[in-house]
């Protein structure tokens, strides 16, 4: 069966912006990231119930994405982020050739395009500080 945005049973497309504590993710990007002040310019975005983090580029953090289950919602959350200063170069794309879904990218282009898949320099050029030893995350809250 081909993709229908326009059918009945197809969500509203819709992308919504709020407060990036409401975001499912939080925590895990606010232990995680080498630069936790890039959260003061995150935004939560939901686009079905729950809402994920978008956090922008800037200190080590070399590009982002947000994936997304079909081009449409790609679309809807491409166009709020591109509302945004600091989500620069945002585009629909792939954060590599062997992924199925779509997602909403900014900054440089993923390093798996070219075929690297280590993953230190990967946490590196997306913005993960060192890992240490592995932190418990908590389950997330979300409010929908």
């Amino acid at each position: 069966m081909l993709h229908n945005a326009e059918a009945d049973d197809h969500p509203p497309i819709k992308a919504e912006l709020l407060s990036p504590v409401t975001a499912c993710d939080f925590v895990f990007f606010k232990q995680r990231l080498a630069s936790p002040s890039l959260l003061d310019f995150s935004v939560a975005v939901r686009i079905l119930h729950i809402p994920f983090l978008a956090v922008p580029v800037g200190g080590q953090r070399r590009s982002g994405y947000y994936t997304v289950s079909c081009t449409c919602f790609g679309l809807v959350v491409r166009d709020v982020l591109a509302e945004l200063a600091w989500f620069p170069g945002i585009r629909l794309g792939s954060a590599s050739s062997a992924r199925s879904d779509d997602i909403v990218e900014w900054g440089e282009p993923s390093p798996r395009l070219s075929g690297i898949d280590d993953q230190r320099l990967l946490d590196v050029f997306y913005g993960f500080g060192p890992s240490g030893p592995p932190t418990p995350i908590p389950a997330a809250v979300c409010n929908f």
